[in-house]
């Protein structure tokens, strides 16, 4: 008779804390007999199910064996020591950058056993997942395709970064990002099978990986180690499905089809039924995915192969008339090969391919059309060592290549961009700037992990070094090689009456840019998990990292210290039986500089600015506003160009065009930009004969405070403030640098050495220019939330987990990109850029959420119908009114809608009206359908999103004036709601 693992509980007992990782899992136990004494000399056999490779352990004095980086993945644990019967579990799972730790009990022969029905010998006690004593993360790990043959979601990474607490949807200026932890969408950090895969040109997003590629995803949301660098956000860390002894395979076939889709409310900027359409926006997506997997060489070489075809299109409307249709069909296809030598030595090799070209069509009222090209993603290349020496010794090393396309171009790309009052691009290419360029990353890893036990407690040392060399080639300009935006004056006009009230008026920009910037970023560090006592464990971390970017003539322009970012986090078993955990942390987490930075400031970058009055538009029509609605009325596009009258009515050269100075355009006393991080937490696993047997609870006390801030600040509107003050004559006083602007910390002093070129009185002088004459507040931004956790899990028929989140995000900087006006100018946002635009910017930031309760989980009707529901409600997002600067006090530009003013009254960030709560429900069916004498699982689904169909109103109009002096009519209407209810159908075939 086969002697198996009955389902009965016994408690953890302590384990080494071992420190988290980017590809793999551990394993450890401790093996007692049934009086709860520890076995030691036990021989324990790992083996990961679906694979042959077994790797061999011996228990020590105290019954504690270790499996240290072991590929994820559910094994079978056979344990026989002398006297006792041999004990077997072939459901032992272990999750990505955890520890899995479990006491198993063996038996001596005929002690403590009962018959099962099937007659099977049963041992009472085993092992239960409990409370994790080795991570101070917060976040959630998922399981991809249990995760959604369970519960209704995207099939995307953004949707399981959303199931994690403390998460939320960006500003949709930047597409389907997400915010962490308060952080912006520019600061999160994303790894797949170990290789860092974020965008490095503004951190937004990265390469696209389809759902199925993936097996398993940590996101972590705070608290994570040394290991763990380059964001201020989260890190989300992913590993890829691979092959094993035996052949398995699928496919798929998902459709969203229009049909079955509710329609969108209208808004101001898309007006469907007042032109006879049901809804502005339109959507329609298809995919299929084909994947294989098995053995090339049985017990040493195992491949995964997978492909992606997918058709996506989506529609939307404007006031002008234009239909706008984006669709994407480039296929992704990818794979991984693993090679193992023997159980301790394994290779692993993960190619994958995301390049696609989305097509924007946009069709215009007069019936004549054009299209746009987004390239983007590339070729990813990863190669991975993993070494287990010793018990007490592992090695690992990573090499990996990555490129991403960054190009946009079109069919209008010669046609000069004109920009209508409604700001409706009427001419030239939409997306106004086009550009050519592609990025490419190179990144080396290695990881030395040692165990050493009784040295005051014992120890898991992991010691690294990482670096990566970034390239970027990005050559842009203006569609046409001009941009210009037409304006209305207010009833006072414009530049002290240069424009007369309620004149129409134009500005024309000019922008060109090109050239080749690197970047390298270096860190080292260590870690400790010290398990101090069998209740105390210490988690003692220390990262070093340094940050140095060139300029378009290959020299460093910026560059930083080796900045040290500590990483200090305990566990302490509050009761003794492993049931309850406490956990503090304090860490500090360090973001690079963006590559945006090389390229936008210490590039040859030529970017002006002018503004004029205009005699006619298009030629014959007067400069009205309704000789402009005449001219697009009844004229093709390309004739609705101002005609200028006379010289400019003011003048801006915001880049000159040329490579500046290092030294003119950096601060000797710049500090990287770091947050701190502070945590305490507890949770408890109920262990009671009643209901909620099983049940994990918590609590998390989260606070960030963002601690330095790189931006830049134009430097021209306090010049003459420190020429006066250093006692150096007007006609002396020059300029920093051709353009004026600086790299700083905000609320820093400025020490700079001015270009000779423009400022030849202080030629090769090293000047410092004080905060009070900067005139600019100290960047501030804290997160502070109340956490609440709890999970029931999945138990083969009903599982329920969710959170609750209190939270407050106040500042007076987002991070690196800006919701109040969509921009991605990572490092370079308006922000600090002149010192009237800081005037009532401390407030509550585009990404506070005062509350946010998420519930998600599924229930097996029978044992082949399963249906499962995802819930989230979450308070809106506060908003200001943001306009032109008024006080006339030459502290900024009046001509900018940047400002915190509207009609010339101070309307500090978040403090003029807020959005609506945002509700969705979605729900699944998921039937395997009875074909007999099939192998594998043919499977039916239904999801239905915003079930409901909800019509929360997720984005409002934050600009109160149009001009400056001239009201924004559409001021606080609703410019986007969220998404209606609609169905996704799909089949899928897997063995």
């Amino acid at each position: 008779m086969a002697l198996v693992a009955a389902p009965a509980v016994t408690l953890m007992t302590p384990s080494v804390a071992v420190a988290q990782d980017f590809t793999t899992g551990t394993l450890e136990g401790t093996v007692k007999n049934t009086s709860g004494q520890a076995v030691s000399g036990a021989t324990v056999t790992v083996t990961q199910n679906g694979r042959s490779q077994s790797r061999t352990y011996t228990t020590d004095a105290n019954g504690r064996f270790r499996a240290s980086q072991i590929p994820v993945g559910t094994y079978t644990v056979q344990i026989a020591g002398s006297g006792y019967e041999t004990y077997t579990d072939a459901s032992v799972p272990v999750s990505l950058g955890g520890t899995a730790a479990f006491d198993f009990t063996v038996g001596r022969p005929g002690e403590n056993q009962a018959s099962s029905d099937l007659g099977e010998v049963v041992v009472v006690g085993t092992r239960s997942a409990a409370v994790d004593f080795d991570r101070t993360t917060t976040g959630i790990t998922v399981d991809v395709q249990e995760t959604f043959d369970r519960i209704p979601t995207q099939r995307n990474l953004a949707a399981i970064q959303l199931l994690a607490p403390s998460t939320s949807q960006g500003d949709s200026a930047f597409g389907n990002e997400i915010s962490i932890s308060g952080s912006s969408v520019a600061e999160n950090v994303y790894y797949v099978n170990g290789f860092n895969i974020t965008n490095f040109r503004n951190f937004v997003g990265g390469n696209t990986v389809p759902f199925e590629f993936y097996q398993q995803v940590d996101v972590k949301t705070g608290g994570y180690q040394a290991e763990f660098g380059r964001s201020t956000g989260g890190a989300v860390i992913a590993v890829t499905r691979s092959g094993s002894d035996e052949f398995h395979g699928g496919l798929n076939y998902y459709v969203e089809p229009e049909s079955l889709r509710d329609s969108t409310p209208d808004t101001y900027v898309g007006p469907g039924s007042a032109l006879g359409l049901d809804s502005q926006d339109t959507a329609e997506r298809s995919e299929a995915n084909v994947w294989l997997s098995g053995p090339i060489w049985q017990d040493h070489i195992y491949f995964f192969g997978f492909y992606n075809w997918r058709d996506f299109e989506s529609g939307s409307l404007d006031t002008s008339g234009t239909r706008t249709t984006s669709t994407q069909d480039d296929p992704f296809y990818g794979g991984k090969l693993d090679f193992y030598l023997n159980p301790d030595h394994r290779l692993e090799l993960t190619y994958f391919s995301d390049d696609q070209t989305q097509q924007i069509n946009q069709r215009f009222s007069g019936g004549d059309s054009a299209n746009t090209f987004n390239f983007v993603g590339g070729e990813t290349k990863i190669a991975k060592y993993t070494g287990n020496f010793t018990d007490w010794f592992t090695l690992s090393a990573l090499y990996g290549e990555g490129s991403f396309n960054q190009t946009v171009s079109g069919d209008l790309d010669s046609e000069v961009s004109v920009v209508d009052l409604g700001l409706n691009t009427v001419r030239g290419n939409p997306a106004l700037l086009i550009s050519t360029g592609e990025d490419t990353r190179k990144m080396y890893r290695i990881d030395a992990d040692f165990y050493v036990d009784n040295l005051m407690g014992d120890h898991h040392f992991r010691i690294g070094y990482d670096r990566e060399d970034l390239s970027s080639s990005s050559v842009s300009t203006y569609s046409g090689g001009r941009y210009f935006r037409y304006y209305q004056a207010g009833a006072g006009g414009a530049f002290g009456g240069a424009v007369a009230p309620g004149a129409i008026y134009v500005r024309d920009r000019l922008y060109d840019s090109g050239g080749e910037y690197s970047t390298e970023q270096t860190a080292f560090y260590i870690q400790d998990a010290w398990d101090v006592t069998d209740r105390l464990s210490l988690q003692l971390g220390l990262r070093a990292e340094k940050f140095s970017n060139m300029n378009a003539a290959g020299e460093v322009f910026v560059e930083t210290d080796f900045d040290l970012s500590p990483r200090l986090g305990f566990n302490y078993d509050l009761f003794g039986d492993r049931s309850t955990s406490l956990k503090g942390f304090f860490g500090r987490y360090y973001i690079p500089i963006a590559a945006n930075t090389n390229i936008r400031m210490a590039g040859n970058e030529l970017f002006t600015q002018d503004f004029y009055n205009i005699s006619a538009i298009g030629g014959s029509y007067p400069a009205t506003a309704a000789g402009l609605d005449a001219c697009l009325a009844a004229s093709p596009r390309n004739n609705c160009l101002p005609t200028v009258a006379g010289g400019p009515v003011s003048s801006e050269v915001l880049s000159p065009g040329v490579v500046p100075e290092s030294q003119s355009l950096v601060s000797e006393n710049l500090e990287a930009q770091y947050q701190d991080e502070i945590i305490f937490g507890i949770e408890h696993e109920i262990s009671s004969a009643g209901m909620f047997d099983g049940w994990t609870v918590g609590a998390n006390l989260i606070y960030r405070d963002l601690k330095k801030v790189m931006e830049d600040f134009d430097t021209s509107y306090i010049i003459d403030a420190y020429c006066a003050s250093e006692g150096i004559a007007p006609a002396d006083c020059g300029q920093i640098n051709g353009a004026g602007y600086v790299l700083l910390n905000p609320g820093s002093d400025l020490v700079i050495t001015p270009d000779a070129s423009t400022f030849p009185y202080l030629a090769g002088q090293t000047i410092t220019i004080s905060s009070d004459i900067l005139d600019i507040p100290e960047a501030k931004r804290t997160y502070k939330a109340l956490e609440l956790t709890f999970e029931r899990p999945w138990d083969g028929r009903w599982s329920l987990q969710g959170s609750a989140v209190f939270a407050e995000s106040k500042g007076n900087i987002e991070g690196g990109v800006k919701s109040d006006n969509g921009q991605s100018d990572t490092g370079l946002t308006q922000d600090f850029d002149e010192p009237g635009w800081t005037d009532g910017s401390y407030g509550f930031l585009p990404n506070h959420r005062g509350q946010t309760y998420k519930l998600f989980g599924s229930y097996a009707v029978t044992e082949d119908i399963t249906i499962g529901a995802n819930a989230i409600l979450q308070s809106p997002r506060k908003y200001g009114c943001i306009g032109s600067y008024p006080l006339g006090d030459g502290r900024a530009s009046p001509t900018t809608i940047t400002a915190w003013y509207c009609n010339g009254v101070l309307t500090p960030r978040g403090s003029q009206f807020e959005g609506e709560w945002y509700k969705n429900v979605d729900v699944s069916l998921a039937w395997n359908l009875p074909f007999s004498g099939i192998p594998g699982r043919v499977q039916f689904r239904a999801d239905v999103f915003n079930v409901f169909d909800f019509e929360s109103a997720t984005d409002f109009v934050e600009s109160g004036e149009l001009a400056p002096g001239s009201a924004n009519p559409d001021y606080q209407r609703i410019s986007g709601y969220q998404t209606p209810r609609y169905v996704r159908l799909g089949l899928s075939y897997q063995f």
